[in-house]
């Protein structure tokens, strides 16, 4: 069996063939640079499976997977597994969301592509959650003993300040985009808006700036590198109360395409005790592994997963 597989985000499309048990290297496409996701795909097709034969495809979109056609959240595209069907000659054509695949990857990341942020210890069976920024901010949840991923918008819950200044920027972000959910903060525009808040209350004349300005600026402008650190505490935060929803005696993961960007900012101490600042429950989230994702594309471990399910 030959199957396409595609991690579709709001910047760019990953895809990648699934020949057999053979998982070929991830090509990159630019989302804008296509007007349609089967302008993509024939692009993709044309370098992967240039003599064609791809029976099935198997897409994972930044976006809820609820009925066709499916809109991605950030972006302008429509996807319809009919419509890709009689496009490319597809046998059959799976659409889900991309973090339903991240969730599905979990059970075969080994320990060389996961490095543990502080203690704890997986509870055999244990529920299971990722999140992970980049364009947006995906979340999802495996239950292992069922072998089961759910996905979940929860990268659109509200944020959770917990001092003054944070107060003060999250009523910032409600000045500027309306809602202060956590996408607002936790995202590539995310950062670009804690900069532009932090800016503000600090009364500094910067330009406005995106999240690789931002990151590139943070060595020499203290703005840029406190709005870093600011995104990482609010997303400790935001993964320590996931890990109290969902029970996620089974670890957190933390994956997308931003964190591994600015992982030198990253100190596990300070992360591990943001995410366990839960009180009362302090000595519980203690016990839950905390993890960065180091695998360069987990979505297509998940969706090769998908594609097998697909199959048989």
């Amino acid at each position: 069996m030959k199957a396409l597989l595609a991690d579709i985000g709001g910047t760019n499309a990953r895809f990648a063939l699934l020949d057999g048990a053979t998982l070929g290297p991830p090509l990159i496409l630019t989302v804008a640079d296509h007007a349609t996701v089967e302008d993509a795909i024939e692009a993709a097709l044309a370098v992967l499976a240039p003599a064609g034969g791809v029976e099935r495809a198997v897409l994972a979109l930044a976006g809820p997977v609820v009925e066709e056609p499916v809109r991605l959240t950030n972006a302008s595209w429509e996807v319809s597994s009919r419509a890709l069907t009689a496009r490319f000659g597809f046998a059959r054509v799976r659409l889900v969301n991309d973090f339903l695949a991240q969730a599905y990857a979990l059970p075969h990341l080994g320990p060389a592509e996961l490095m543990p942020l502080g203690g704890g210890s997986s509870v055999a069976g244990g529920p299971m959650v990722v999140l992970g920024a980049g364009t947006g901010l995906g979340v999802a949840g495996f239950l292992p003993e069922i072998g089961l991923a759910i996905p979940t918008e929860g990268g659109h819950i509200g944020l959770a300040p917990t001092d003054a200044r944070e107060d003060a920027v999250v009523a910032g972000l409600r000045r500027l985009c309306g809602r202060a959910g956590a996408e607002e903060a936790l995202s590539g525009r995310g950062i670009a808006n804690l900069h532009a808040v932090l800016a503000g209350l600090r009364g500094a004349a910067l330009p406005a700036r995106d999240a690789a300005e931002v990151v590139a600026a943070a060595a020499t402008c203290p703005v840029a590198a406190e709005a870093l650190d600011l995104f990482l505490a609010f997303l400790a935060g935001t993964a320590g109360d996931l890990a109290l929803a969902w029970g996620a005696r089974g670890g957190v993961f933390l994956s997308g395409g931003i964190l591994p960007r600015i992982a030198d900012r990253l100190d596990a101490a300070t992360f591990r005790a943001r995410f366990a600042a839960k009180a009362p429950m302090e000595d519980w989230m203690a016990d839950i592994p905390l993890f960065l994702v180091t695998h360069s594309a987990p979505a297509f471990l998940g969706l090769a997963a998908l594609a097998r399910m697909t199959e048989a």
